[in-house]
């Protein structure tokens, strides 16, 4: 569990000053492939259907990744600023707290011949956390309390399109739909606990929209300097097949031309166990993050379109390009608006220390359970008690 303080709010509301490719892998430096045979376009494969393959024009060679070190997603940060999620055990805590003695004798637990109460809930839980860690869940809890109120101060109402805007945003930097849900679940988060992140971040952006309020030149000049985190780089998703000996190879590329199943002679005759296992799929991928002849290869290659044999110190490889994005370079005022949100969260890093001291004084902001004792913080709060036995 995080507290939110100053600090905390700070890095809340902090845009993508260091924003990475969700997919970005270290250069893999090899030897330069050897040509060992032309690439062969193809028409996009369909399932079930041969693949149709027309020889293209001379390209240069390529290698694939080493086997033994394929390619995986580097997932970075869904978001590019911190913010505490609040845990359903600690929010319980402070309901708990806030409840009159009455209400701490309810039950919530039973078996055979016990019952368990909210104030034996409560009491079991700050005893597990202790008291430091409870008057920080508070803390967490009080700090989201008043962005609340001071969001609905300034009028900032957030609704569920602007949620839903903000994540299609979100999105974008990854180059999928599934490289997004993959990246969110590594970091064991959810779509809910990213909706309600969001959330927090429009309120604050709501909030200093007016006291920043930027100029249009303000605005471009922004745009220009951080131009390259508005544009999307090219990018490729590719499969291969790795065999040790060329023959092997140009048998495969013979089955393909028959038409054999790309993913089914990779998950059989690939020697790239790791890439094997998916048919052959090296995932997503931009330019600076496989070795440089396997790079030029995949992307001189269309979507749908085959590699004819190569040769790399790894073996022979069949590369084949499922997917694309090609590169953009928006205009100002294509993303106006989306210039205006980061230029928002960029600049309120400086503001909201001294805003969050001010709001506090103006809300008479007091964390009670910093001045009960340790013993008292892990005391029931109602005279009923322990877990009892019926009679």
């Amino acid at each position: 569990m995080m507290e939110i303080d100053e600090e905390e709010l700070t890095r809340m509301s902090e845009w993508d000053k260091d924003k990475q490719n969700p997919n970005e892998e270290p250069k893999n430096l090899e030897p330069e492939a050897v040509e060992t045979d032309k690439p062969v376009e193809t028409d996009k494969p369909s399932d079930g259907d041969a693949l149709p393959l027309v020889t293209s024009e001379e390209e240069e060679a390529a290698t694939a990744p080493n086997p033994g070190a394929a390619p995986q997603s580097k997932l970075g940060t869904v978001f590019p600023w911190a913010v505490a999620v609040i845990a359903v055990a600690a929010l319980a805590f402070v309901l708990i707290r806030g409840t009159g003695d009455s209400g701490m004798n309810e039950t919530v637990g039973k078996m055979d011949g016990v019952t368990i109460t909210k104030a034996d809930y409560y009491e079991a839980m700050i005893k597990q956390m202790g008291s430091e860690a409870a008057i920080s869940n508070l803390d967490t809890v009080m700090t989201l309390k008043l962005l609340d109120l001071e969001a609905d101060k300034a009028g900032a109402v957030i609704s569920d399109a602007d949620i839903d805007a903000e994540v299609s945003e979100i999105k974008k930097s990854y180059p999928s739909e599934e490289v997004f849900e993959q990246s969110i679940a590594q970091q064991g988060m959810t779509l809910e606990t990213i909706r309600e992140q969001v959330r927090t971040q429009l309120k604050l952006r709501k909030i200093f929209d007016p006291k920043i309020n930027p100029k249009e030149d303000d605005l471009k000049s922004f745009f220009e300097e951080n131009k390259a985190s508005f544009s999307k780089e090219e990018e490729v998703r590719a499969s291969h097949i790795l065999v040790e000996k060329k023959e092997d190879a140009e048998a495969i590329l013979k089955q393909l031309k028959e038409g054999a199943d790309f993913a089914k002679l990779a998950s059989e005759k690939s020697t790239d166990t790791g890439s094997a296992a998916k048919g052959g799929d090296l995932d997503w991928f931009g330019r600076g993050v496989m070795n440089e002849p396997f790079e030029t290869a995949a992307f001189k290659l269309k979507k749908g379109e085959i590699s004819g044999v190569v040769e790399s110190p790894n073996g022979f490889h069949i590369i084949l390009v499922t997917d694309k994005i090609e590169a953009f370079s928006p205009a100002y005022d294509d993303v106006k608006q989306q210039v205006r949100n980061r230029y928002i969260d960029q600049n309120s890093q400086a503001l909201i220390s001294d805003w969050l001291t001010k709001v506090k004084e103006e809300r008479h902001y007091d964390n009670l359970l910093d001045k009960i004792s340790p013993d008292s913080a892990t005391a029931s709060p109602a005279a009923s008690a322990s877990a009892s036995a019926k009679q």
